[in-house]
Order: structure tokens, then C-alpha cells, then sequence
């Protein structure tokens, strides 16, 4: 029986070739990616052992976790392999390819351990399991870890949960790792796994052709999000809130002002002065900002007062707060207040309140003056803010 191993989880990538019991493995090159080397370091390799894709009975490829790119482009040429020679391939987990190489090479089994395979995750991370050792060489269904990725020190908490038992960490990341994983511990083990992960993958295959499929059955293991994924979900908190700013002029739109002031502040104005301000006076305006589904999660009540913007009262829901409502709402209130011929604008602020502070300082507002116990329950002093130069904002 001939069995070509792929692995591409680790920056190197390796190439196992199993025939007959006899293994024969290679390491890739520390330069370029695999992109770059696969399908040729492959076909290479083969030609000088004397073998083609014709000679092989099943391919074998690592599935994860690890790069996860390495995985996609493994995987990848793989799959083009099997779909060229019609041969099947048989997945094997990293965790597991790990482990079962330090089993193989084992003696002396006279005690129970957890063996724990572990990869390095690069960005600070490990990968890694845990098998319960026995006798009878690598079990799979004596996993004790599921596969995961963590930081060393949540790693570390994690084996101290496992059954009490000497452990035996195996692998690079055991090794990079060893400093946390395995301080204090005097029954902890650290071991690299000594020959390449294809070559452990290829004598693990052997025993799992029961599980070949068909190239297109193939299945990453996954145990990080993906890159991309990251980049998205980062971007998503990055990127503006879908909120929307307008003037605010129904009576529902004001009782909701209302509600906002009173979760926000000790001194709410209360639903008819706002109202009243707005029916009878030509300087006050309220301005609202609404999540998609209409609902009011911020506002800004100001006056016009001939070129000067005076800003009375601003506040967002706790759950919108720090995601850019605020500076969103203000810069709609400075921008109208401009184009209604505004040259400067004005508020006070609680001494106290630091983001507020910071965020009227962004927008150009500086100390001009501290007014003495102005604010109530608690007390405490007003800081008198000015930007003076608002039409140049």
C-alpha cells in the first residue's frame, strides 16, 4: 500500500510518502508560500522517489487546524491531485497527526498521562488537545481537549482542568510555550515532536483508510476564525453606526427625548418643556438619531440664537455609547448651525466628564470659563466650552 501525506499547517509545509510500513519524509523550504511551491514541490518530490500520482493507492492530507491559509491551498492541490489520478483521500486532523507520531515513537507506557499535542498558532496563540494515554497506542476516542486555539496562559488553564495526570506537551508550540504551559509543573513534560507532521499523518493514514472520501467530501478543521472573517467584524466595529440624524418634530419623537433624559441625567426637562420650547420659540431645535429600525438612541437639543449655536442638552443610549453616535449627531447640528450663518457655539460640561470633554475637544471646543456649582445631584462645577471659529469647522 502506497500513501502520499501533505502537510501545510506549518509555515515549512512537509511530504510524507508511506509504502509498505516504510516511511519516507521531506520538509518544504522556510521561503515563499505554498501557494508558490504546490502542486510543484509535490510532483518534484515524488519524481525523486521514483514514483508518480499512478503509483499511489490514497493520498492523505492534514485538515486543520493551523495557517489557515496553508490549510486552503493543502487542501487545494489535494483535491487536484485525487481528481486527476481518481484516488481517494483520507483527512487527517493536525491534533491528531501529533499525537499519534509522539505514540508511535514511545516506550516505555507505564503510567496514565494526558498527552497534548500542540501547534504553534503564531499572533501569541497555540493550538492544541489532549489524549488520554494509554497502552495501546493513539486512541482518538480517548480525547479529553477538544481541538482550540487560546493564548498560552488560558491554554495552561485549560490543562490544569484536565483529569490529574502527568502531562506530556508535544510539539512546537509545546515547545515555544514550554515557559507557561508547563511552569510549576513538576509532572509536565515538553517534547518536539521530532520528525516532520506529514511524516506522523502518513503512518495515522495508514490505519484510517476506512475514512478515504472523495476529494470534494474534503473538510477544513477550523478552530480561529478565519482572517477574513476577523478584518470583517473588526471593520463592523470600526464602521459608522447605521444611524440616521434628523430634526425631531412629533410628540412621540419627544416623549422618547424624555425617556432618554431622564435615564441619562438627574435633571430631565420633562416632555412639555421640551415641547413648549419648540412651539414657541424661534431658536430651539431638537435634533434625534435613529437606529434602522427607527428607534431613537440619541439626541441634541440646541438654539440658534442670531450667529451663535448654543448646545443645551446631548445624551445616547448606553448601548450606542462609544461607537461614534455622538460625534455623528453633533457634527449634523454643527454643520446646519453653519449654513445658518452660526460663527461660534457654545455648552457647558460636568468637570467630571471626560469622554464628553474629549469629544467636544475633538470637535474644536476649548475652556473659556468655569461656572461654580452649576450642576445638581451631585454637585459640581461647569466647564464653559467655546469654539469660536465654527465656521472654518
Amino acid at each position: 500500500m502506497v500513501i502520499l501525506a501533505l502537510e501545510t499547517v506549518t509555515r515549512r509545509g512537509s511530504i510524507a510518502l508511506v509504502a509498505d510500513g516504510d516511511v519516507r519524509a521531506t520538509e518544504g523550504e522556510d521561503r515563499g508560500t505554498h501557494g508558490e511551491r504546490l502542486p510543484t514541490l509535490v510532483l518534484d518530490w515524488l519524481r525523486r522517489e521514483g514514483r508518480t500520482l499512478r503509483d499511489l493507492d490514497y493520498l492523505a492530507v492534514v485538515s486543520g487546524p493551523g495557517s489557515f491559509t496553508g490549510i486552503r491551498v493543502g487542501m487545494a492541490a489535494i483535491q487536484g491531485f485525487a481528481l486527476t489520478s481518481g484516488k481517494t483521500v483520507i483527512p487527517i486532523p493536525t491534533l491528531d497527526a501529533i499525537a499519534s507520531g509522539w505514540f508511535d515513537r514511545a516506550r516505555g507506557l507505564d503510567r496514565p498521562a494526558n498527552v497534548v499535542p500542540c501547534l504553534d498558532g503564531q499572533r501569541g496563540e497555540v493550538f492544541l488537545a489532549a489524549f488520554e494515554r494509554t497502552s495501546n497506542g493513539f486512541d482518538e476516542s480517548r480525547r479529553v481537549l477538544d481541538p482550540q486555539a487560546a493564548r498560552p496562559e488560558d491554554a495552561r488553564t485549560e490543562l490544569d482542568r484536565l483529569p490529574a495526570r502527568p502531562a506530556i506537551l508535544v510539539g512546537d508550540g509545546a515547545v515555544r510555550y514550554a515557559d507557561v504551559l508547563a511552569a510549576g509543573r513538576s509532572d509536565a513534560r515538553v517534547e518536539p515532536l521530532g520528525h516532520p507532521i506529514a511524516e506522523a499523518a502518513a503512518r495515522l493514514a495508514v490505519r484510517r483508510i476506512a475514512e478515504a472520501a472523495a476529494p470534494h467530501a474534503l473538510r477544513p478543521l477550523y478552530v480561529r476564525r478565519p482572517d477574513a472573517e476577523l478584518a470583517r467584524a473588526r471593520a463592523a466595529r470600526e464602521r459608522p453606526p447605521a444611524v440616521t440624524i434628523e430634526l425631531v418634530v412629533g410628540r412621540e419623537d419627544v416623549a422618547a427625548v424624555e425617556a432618554l433624559q431622564r435615564r441619562s441625567f438627574s435633571n430631565a426637562w420633562g416632555a412639555e418643556s421640551i415641547r413648549w420650547e419648540l412651539e414657541h420659540t424661534d431658536v430651539a431645535r431638537l435634533y434625534g438619531a435613529r437606529d434602522a429600525r427607527g428607534t431613537l438612541v440619541g439626541y441634541c437639543a440646541c438654539w440658534m440664537v442670531f450667529d451663535e449655536l448654543h448646545i443645551n442638552s446631548l445624551a445616547v443610549e448606553e448601548a450606542w455609547r462609544r461607537r461614534g453616535v455622538a460625534h455623528r449627531l453633533l457634527g449634523r447640528v454643527i454643520q446646519d448651525a453653519i449654513r445658518a450663518g452660526a460663527k461660534s457655539a457654545t455648552l457647558e460640561v460636568r468637570a467630571s466628564n471626560v469622554a464628553a470633554r474629549a469629544l467636544y475637544a475633538g470637535l474644536g471646543f476649548k475652556v473659556e470659563g468655569v461656572r461654580r456649582d452649576y450642576y445638581q445631584a451631585p454637585r459640581e462645577d461647569a466647564l464653559i466650552l467655546w469654539n469660536r471659529r465654527l465656521s472654518r469647522a
